[in-house]
């Protein structure tokens, strides 16, 4: 897939306004605290952190644990990604969780299998203190690796120490704090991996390692939300930082989409300016032409043809606004948004009295609601004007009319014509209800001669 830049930008300035005019860390810390305990986080928190204590010294339940670590790394990442992004809420858990292209914690995974590979190596061959340093120094750079990888994808960027040591010190002081959270992070795993099946076998056992299991689950809850909390802390920082530190963020293929998106958006805008100046030098057909070449941009999204009508209706022509009109309108029909149907067609009234719907279907769909919102002439004019060929598929039309000529408007001649002709539609399905209305109309008429 061709991958697409996402501009920083705010997502929803009414929710996220705090987030977003409030650069200081410490002023949002209390907000940074309860982050893991909002939204989605919370539940999922509690519910992996019970599998994965279960899972513990259970041979039999290790595609479990691993499933489960697999998903709640990424969605640590899916944390850092939403909030530099612009969001101060936790993302929801979906199904890119499990998407084969989000291969970041992976990434990361192997970034710490070198670090502790080396250190390995250095252990054996050179000496503790080197060693243990290298270690170190590793597990600093861990958040600026994490930045990384998720920025470029790419592990060999996020092992390069040149550019991690460039990124700490534009991130500044903070990163140390951002730091030592992530260091307390691997402190708390070390507990927690040697009681994982196979893992024990050639993991390092350490005299300090807790056995006892209830305080091992309120270790892997702490564990989890420290980093949920440290993924959140840190897309913070650098959302607050991105033009400084020249960040073009490239992230999942569903905000790739959305960039996608709104790249189209802007070129139906630029696109609906040059039809715009077309319909002022009279270019009406050309204008047409364009407009309904480029309208499938918008998809079948209502609120982006709601706001698109109301702009091109207050144009000084009404070609383009009566196309879009029309266009709207069987959308709207085809969605069975009828409560708006009946809006959007007096508007197009307004702009051009002879307006009319594309077929009979419409008619009945149109009349129907503007029935049922006791709009009887706006029903009566759609019915009565529309210009009809015989067959049976007006059937039910008719029948309409002659409900509304004799109930609401009092026009028993008119509508006793029309049920002339209906009654020799006996083949028709409607057949009994036109003969019951037939001997309604009837009684109903006598009735209101008499008074």
């Amino acid at each position: 897939m061709e991958k697409s830049t996402k501009q920083f930008q705010i997502k929803e300035y009414a929710t996220h306004a705090r987030m977003t005019y409030n650069s200081s860390v410490f002023e949002q810390l209390p907000y940074i605290l309860i982050y893991p305990l909002r939204g989605h986080a919370l539940p999922l928190l509690i519910i992996f952190s019970l599998i994965l204590w279960i899972t513990l010294n259970n041979t039999f339940a290790l595609a479990a644990f691993i499933i489960i670590i697999s998903a709640t790394f990424k969605y640590a990442y899916s944390v850092l990604e939403n909030t530099i992004l612009g969001y101060s809420t936790p993302p929801t858990f979906n199904l890119y969780i499990y998407d084969s292209s989000n291969q970041r914690p992976l990434k990361q995974l192997f970034y710490l299998i070198i670090i502790f590979g080396i250190f390995t190596i250095l252990q054996t061959r050179v000496n503790d203190t080197i060693a243990y340093l290298f270690v170190i120094i590793g597990i600093f750079l861990l958040p600026a690796s994490a930045v990384v990888i998720a920025n470029k994808n790419s592990l060999l960027a996020a092992i390069n120490p040149l550019r991690l040591f460039i990124l700490l010190k534009q991130i500044g002081i903070i990163y140390i704090v951002i730091s030592l959270l992530f260091s307390l992070i691997i402190l708390l795993s070390l507990q927690i991996l040697p009681k994982i099946p196979l893992i024990n076998i050639i993991f390092p056992q350490f005299s300090w390692i807790i056995n006892n299991y209830f305080l091992l689950l309120l270790i892997i809850i702490l564990d989890m939300y420290l980093l949920f909390m440290a993924f959140h802390l840190l897309g913070f920082v650098i959302y607050h930082r991105h033009e400084f530190l020249g960040f073009e963020v490239i992230f999942s293929p569903q905000l790739e989409e959305e960039a996608k998106q709104q790249i189209k958006n802007k070129q139906f805008a630029k696109s609906l300016d040059e039809i715009y100046w077309l319909t002022r030098q009279c270019k009406q057909q050309e204008a047409v032409k364009i407009f309904l070449d480029k309208l499938p941009i918008l998809e079948d999204k209502l609120d982006k043809h709601q706001e698109l009508f109301e702009r091109v209706s207050v144009w000084e022509t009404s070609k383009v606004a009566l196309v879009h009109g029309h266009y709207y309108l069987t959308l709207l029909l085809r969605k069975r948004r009828l409560t708006k149907v009946i809006a959007i067609y007096k508007a197009c009234l307004a702009l051009d009295n002879k307006f009319k719907p594309k077929n009979y279907h419409q008619v009945l769909l149109l009349a129907k609601q503007a029935y049922l919102e006791k709009q009887y002439t706006v029903a009566l004019d759609l019915l009565q004007d529309y210009p009809y060929q015989e067959n049976s598929d007006i059937v039910e039309i008719k029948l309409l009319t002659v409900k509304l000529l004799t109930e609401q408007f009092e026009q028993f001649k008119e509508a006793k014509a029309i049920m002339v002709q209906l009654l020799k539609n006996k083949e028709h399905h409607l057949y009994p209800d036109i003969k019951k209305y037939a001997n309604f109309l009837v009684k109903y008429a006598k009735a209101r001669n008499r008074t």
